[in-house]
């Protein structure tokens, strides 16, 4: 249940966490989001749900059926493979560029954005906003000497708008253990941390392919959550049209884990 003091307060509290429960999976891609069930296990009312609603229309993170509502947003694998060419095509040709121009201080700030990046750790131990906030920086460090201001925004832009496939590549936060967690979090600090060697030698070629492998990594592994995440959302529509009135949620006999109040 969302405990805070005044209005303004709670609809920024309750935006927050519905934000960060559609990003780490736990509501289902294509899910209705219905204000009357949200304000219960929420704890707020209906009103203060559908301006959180409203806000994450506009973030594109819900989109707004006539005579239905909101529903999560889907995405289909061609759209992260086409969102991933766009990505390497720009994002990489901007990391050259900043290889080419940039000096020993851009080389400093690359260097310092890695190093909040490490020391935040991955998660489930790091609070997920908190880390995607130091790798956001982390890569626009990389591109920040590219010289070319409309090239940086364009991939500024980018990456904002991967940031549901890349939160969503690793499935449900609460679909692996602890470990098979930092494990993966550990292959994304290796490539990092590769990424910054190739940069700090100035190799840029090295570098260029480590970029584009680092970007196809995570859009094989969203691909595949994607699918996933599909075939959870057909079994709980599928038991959604069969469910008896009192029987368990269709996210729960899907499979799905159900968010608790705060």
């Amino acid at each position: 249940m969302v405990r805070t003091n005044g209005a303004e307060t709670l609809g920024v509290d309750v935006y927050e966490q519905l934000r960060t429960d559609i990003l780490d999976g736990r509501f289902l891609p294509g899910e209705r989001l219905q204000p009357a069930r949200l304000s219960a296990e929420y704890g707020v009312s209906p009103g203060v749900i559908r301006e959180a609603l409203t806000r994450l229309s506009e973030q594109r993170l819900t989109v707004v059926e006539p005579n239905r509502g909101h529903r999560v947003v889907t995405i289909s694998v061609k759209q992260i493979r086409d969102l991933v060419q766009l990505r390497q095509i720009n994002e990489c040709a901007a990391l050259r560029l900043s290889m080419e121009h940039g000096d020993a201080a851009w080389e400093g700030e690359v260097l310092a954005a890695h190093h909040r990046l490490k020391s935040i750790g991955t998660p489930p131990q790091a609070a997920p906003d908190a880390w995607a906030a130091a790798h956001r920086d982390y890569h626009m460090a990389l591109f920040a000497a590219c010289g070319n201001d409309r090239l940086r925004e364009l991939c500024e832009e980018l990456f904002a708008a991967a940031e549901l496939y890349r939160r969503w590549s690793s499935g449900p936060a609460d679909a692996h253990t602890p470990a098979e967690q930092q494990a993966r979090g550990a292959e994304v600090d290796t490539e990092h941390a590769a990424i910054l060697e190739a940069v700090l030698a100035r190799d840029a070629d090295r570098a260029v392919a480590l970029y584009h492998e680092h970007l196809e990594h995570t859009a094989r592994n969203a691909s595949h959550a994607v699918e996933v995440a599909a075939r959870r959302a057909a079994a709980a529509e599928k038991l959604s049209r069969g469910a008896a009135p009192g029987c368990a949620s269709p996210r729960a006999a899907a499979g799905g884990t159900a968010r608790r109040p705060r």
